[in-house]
């Protein structure tokens, strides 16, 4: 996906998705190429990540378990 460089407004890129310029995309610039500005365009790819899915899932359950392991067994009711 190409998208552009429309304008920096302070520490944030703002992005066009260069096909359909009413999508925009608000990027930290220190994730940009020292020296990126306005009208510069980059290539994005989006690439999936299936094992930090995994542990993502896995870090939630255990947080669920935490949260109900002296209240419900069935994890509905949560200690805050």
């Amino acid at each position: 996906m190409k998208v552009v460089i429309d304008r920096i407004e302070g520490d944030l890129a703002v992005m066009l998705i260069s096909d359909n310029e009413e999508i925009s995309l608000d990027i930290p610039i220190n994730y940009l190429p020292l020296g990126a500005k306005a009208g510069d365009y980059f290539d994005i790819t989006f690439t999936p990540d299936p094992q930090s899915r995994i542990t993502a899932q896995e870090r939630t359950k255990e947080l669920l378990k935490e949260l109900t392991k002296d209240n419900d067994p069935n994890q509905t009711n949560f200690k805050l």
